[in-house]
This record gives C-alpha cells, structure tokens and sequence, in this order.
C-alpha cells in the first residue's frame, strides 16, 4: 500500500512547501529531541571564497589548496538542545545538520520545496539562498558568498537529511544525516502546524518571506538613535515607525535588513522586530508563554553577525509575534537578574 505523505494535504506546491520546511528547521529551537544517528560531509573540490563582504572571520579554509576531508560523526543518544549549546556546532558541517535553527539568521530566500522521502522518513527539499549581511562567514551550508543551498528537511524532527552547497561553479560540499532512532518519531502532530514556541518561531522565521509596507508606533526602553542611513538598507520589508521613549518622540523608515557594521544597536533593534527571522539562530531553548508568545534562552558564544535583541549568553528574550504579518508586538529582553535592558512594545496601524 502507497503512504501518502503527511504533507500532501498542505505543502504540495513548490512556495507552500518550502515556507513549511523554513518554519520547520526555526521550530526544532522549541525542541530537545533525542536521536540516533551518522553524519557526513564532503568537500568535492576547494570553493571560492564564499566567506563574504565579512570575510576576516572566515577566509581562513579558503587558503588550502586541497579539498576538506571528508567528516563523519556517529551520534548515539544525541540531544539537539545540548547541540545548541554547543560552540563548535557551527562550524563542523556534520554537527551542524542537526542544528537547523542555526542557519535561519542565514536565509534570503527559500524557494522551490518539495515533497520527498528519505528512506521511510517524510521530508521536504528547498532551495535556500543566503542573505549576504547576516549570514555567518564560518557557517559550514549556508556562508554569505554561496549561490544557493539544497537542503532536505526531516518532518518529524526539522533536522537537515542532506544538504548541497553550490558557488559559481557548482556543487562544493555534501552532507547527509542518516537517522536510525529519534525520540520524534512517534509525535502524531506537525510540529509546524499548530499552537505553541514552535509556532511562534516559524512565523518569526518565515516573515522574511513576506513583502510587507507598514506603519507603527512603538513604545521603546531605552531611547532609540536611529541614524538615516538605516533607510537605505534595500530589503523586502519596511515600514514607518514613531518611537515614543524616554528620550522624546522620533520618526523614521525602517528597513527589515541592516549591515551589521553600519546600524546602531537601537535601529537594529527595531529592524529585527520587522524582520525577526535574524533573531531566531541565537535562541538557545524556548518555550510557550501564550498562543503567539515565547520565552527564549540565549545561545552561548553565538558567532557574528550577532541579533540585536539577544547578544549574550546570560539574557531572556520575551516575544510576542503578530500571525499575520510576521512582525514582533512585544520584545523584551531581561539579564540574570531580570533588570529590562531593551523594551520595545509595537502598535501596528492596520487599515480599517
């Protein structure tokens, strides 16, 4: 008997699928999965430099004259929580299959999903494209320079089966995860498809893919300097906003995307809550706090670029994200000893 896949009813076109199979792999941060596996990875010949307009922090393997070795990671009870705290994760292509989330922060596009299987298990390919200013320049599948990435995304877990990185002249690394035992493998539900930080995480995720043009008030602690070249970040994504703070009334055209070395940390604040799919790699663990609402941990030692509203180890990140446009209503981010350091409530004006 033919099994359809569990997707069929909902992600059967190209566009559908791949925006599933994005919010997929920014869920699996909500989640702690156990899993029995072998990855590899293989370097065919030496790439470009793909390290970027960053590339001081990634030219490094560039230099070599010689194809990587070829990776291989047995993991036996591994734990994907216990790999997001992991520094070394992002920069070992094996490790880094079973770190999706890691990668989010990376996308510009995902495009041309589809349904597949690998083995037994339900699975959605896509192509990613990388977003040159937020993309990390050590990142093993995704850096800043690549063409594009061709990933297959797990179902039930969000953890990447395969991967395909390409420069200009083609396929330059591979990577496989087989997995043979998941603590996942019995959930009845999509984990994409429902209620709770998952969810949340996936619209955060999958904003990127919306053009949107909106208008706002938002309510910031501390005051926010937003200096004019903000505007001129090109981005599928903008809007107006004024910010009422303590430190008076501003108004000022907000871009979805910023150059990491050329934004304060408060306009880059308010850039992220346009667009918070750039905030989503640094999250460490998160958990439901209402049906559009999280608490996040933060990632130890995330490497550059950073996000703005979670740069350190030792904050909590509070979100609420608005369905229908992607866009964060309430940021906050608290240190140790739960002082507020940022605070930004958002007031969207929408028509009628």
């Amino acid at each position: 008997m033919t099994v359809s896949h569990p997707l069929a009813g909902i992600a059967a076109q190209p566009e559908t699928a791949a925006r599933w199979a994005l919010g997929r792999m920014a869920s699996a941060a909500a989640e702690d999965v156990r899993f029995d596996a072998v990855a590899r990875s293989s370097g065919h010949r030496v790439p470009d430099d793909v390290s970027g307009r960053y590339g001081s922090h990634g030219t490094a393997r560039f230099e070599s004259s010689a194809p990587e070795p070829e990776g291989r990671e047995v993991l036996d009870g591994a734990s994907t929580a216990e790999l997001r705290a992991d520094v070394s994760v992002g920069v070992d292509p094996c490790l880094a299959l079973a770190d999706p989330a890691r990668l989010v922060s990376a996308v510009a596009t995902a495009t041309d999903g589809r349904l597949t299987w690998q083995g037994e298990r339900p699975a959605v390919e896509l192509v990613l494209t990388p977003n040159p200013e937020s993309a990390d320049p050590d990142g093993s599948w995704l850096p800043p320079g690549a063409t594009r990435l061709i990933a297959t995304v797990d179902v039930r877990t969000g953890l990447l089966l395969g991967a395909r990185v390409f420069d200009s002249h083609g396929c330059f690394r591979t990577g496989e995860l087989r997995l043979t035992r998941t603590s996942a493998d019995t959930a009845a539900a999509l984990p994409a498809d429902g209620t709770g930080a998952g969810t949340v995480l996936a619209r955060m995720a999958t904003a990127l893919l919306d053009p949107v043009r909106l208008h706002a008030r938002i309510d910031a602690q501390p005051g926010v300097d937003v200096p004019p070249a903000t505007a001129s970040s090109p981005s599928r994504r903008r809007w107006t906003v004024t910010v009422h703070s303590p430190d008076g009334i501003l108004t000022a055209d907000i871009s979805g995307d910023y150059r990491s070395d050329r934004t304060s940390p408060g306009a880059a604040r308010l850039a992220e809550l346009l667009t918070p799919s750039r905030i989503v790699s640094h999250l460490a663990h998160a958990t439901a706090t209402g049906p559009d609402s999280l608490r996040a941990t933060v990632r130890p030692l995330r490497s550059f670029p950073l996000s703005a509203w979670a740069p350190d180890e030792h904050l909590t990140c509070d979100f609420t994200v608005d369905p229908a446009t992607g866009v964060l209503l309430l940021a906050h981010t608290t240190d140790s000893d739960s002082r507020t350091l940022f605070r930004c409530e958002v007031h969207l004006h929408r028509p009628g």
